[in-house]
């Protein structure tokens, strides 16, 4: 039993060690020994459809779409198509009224609410354009983002090009510890885009060849930014990762609206893995290392320290003067310092362990969510930063 508990106190840990501190190191080596650069072609430019999925998004649509035609593109090459999921406020009639003015704005409208996932899967196939850009109705993007990503199309062998998602917020709110998380994951995406591909977007700026687009399940649930990406590498082509494509968005200004986002974002992965289980294959790769690195551990983090935690404990009550019992009294006293520290005396410095805490708890809260079943990828507007402050 004693070397039973060991085994599960010190593999989840060495697993997740691996994939946050150990595989970004060994994604950097690999990237500078094994870079692939993507060749360019002389060609014609795309055309480009922007693609806003909207419910209830009065508050920034207007300036969505004013932002997406002002990029710096030739016009005629240039359209944008908002999907509203059924939005029950003006976000529909905003949307007509600038239609009466620019030719080159569309609406298309849900026949029933089906989420994010319906309005891809079916307005990709309406829109007329060569490339798809996917983002979000508060996602700002800088003038120069689409010629940034056009090029690299101009090689077939790449079906998808991920752009970087800068987070604007007031001094208080960059405290969050989810700003130092992107800047993470940017080198992590940069670096395996020279190996082969970046497995996975950001979901609020990236952009496919239309003809590349495979639909995803009609229940996926905020995992589009995955899902289809991987489909992109599953059929042979690379997504590319350009750091220098940016857009900007508002930074989420609270931990109770962060972590519903996250219960959210753990229930779709979830279902994630279940639908890319061939990615679990060595055979196919880069794709494969990248992956499992990257995402699959990730996504069972929280559960494996849990298990590690609960071993741990159960070790240090069977063995009290042992090692491991100095460790389960050192690692429970850090959690209820985290918790009453930052929950009750308000001590900031705690604010990323918090976040830490807080946000595995809403990841195995999504665990739930997904075992019960997802049988709808219709989803709630999230509360967004006023522009006009």
């Amino acid at each position: 039993m004693s070397f039973t508990l060991q085994m599960l106190i010190w593999i989840p840990f060495i697993l997740v060690a691996y994939s946050y501190l150990i595989y970004p190191i060994l994604v950097h080596i690999f990237a500078k020994w094994f870079e692939n650069k993507p060749e360019f072609y002389d060609a014609e430019l795309p055309s480009v459809g922007i693609l806003i999925p909207a419910y209830n998004e009065e508050r920034v649509i207007r300036q969505k779409i004013e932002n997406a035609l002002a990029i710096d593109y030739p016009k005629e090459k240039l359209s944008v198509w908002v999907g509203s999921d059924q939005s029950n406020d003006s976000t529909e009639k905003i949307v007509r009224e600038m239609m009466a003015i620019d030719n080159r704005i569309h609406l298309w409208i849900a026949p029933d609410r089906g989420g994010k996932t319906q309005v891809v899967n079916r307005l990709i196939q309406v829109i007329n354009a060569d490339l798809i850009l996917l983002t979000d109705a508060n996602t700002i993007h800088r003038p120069d983002c689409l010629r940034k990503m056009t090029n690299y199309f101009s090689n077939n062998n790449i079906g998808g090009v991920a752009g970087r998602i800068i987070h604007i917020a007031s001094e208080n709110e960059r405290e969050l510890s989810e700003d130092i998380y992107r800047n993470y994951e940017v080198n992590q995406k940069i670096n395996e885009s020279k190996l082969h591909s970046s497995i996975s977007a950001f979901g609020g700026f990236y952009m496919i060849r239309k003809a590349d687009f495979t639909p995803i399940p009609f229940n996926s649930y905020s995992n589009d930014d995955v899902l289809i990406p991987m489909n992109i590498i599953r059929s042979g082509k690379r997504m590319i990762f350009e750091p220098n494509a940016i857009s900007e968005e508002d930074l989420t200004c609270d931990i109770q609206t962060e972590y519903k986002r996250r219960v959210r974002i753990g229930a779709g992965n979830y279902q994630s893995f279940t639908w890319l289980l061939d990615f679990l294959n060595p055979l196919k790769g880069w794709p494969s290392f990248c992956y499992v690195s990257h995402k699959a551990i990730r996504w069972f983090s929280a559960i494996l320290l849990l298990i590690s935690y609960v071993s741990l404990v159960i070790f240090a009550i069977i063995y009290p003067r042992s090692f491991y019992g100095i460790v389960s009294m050192l690692s429970t006293g850090g959690i209820a310092l985290t918790l009453i520290g930052y929950q009750i005396f308000s001590i900031k410095k705690l604010r990323p362990a918090f976040y830490f805490l807080v946000m595995n708890i809403a990841l195995i809260h999504g665990f739930f969510r997904f075992a019960k079943g997802i049988k709808s990828a219709a989803w709630s507007r999230t509360d967004r930063v006023d522009s006009a402050k």
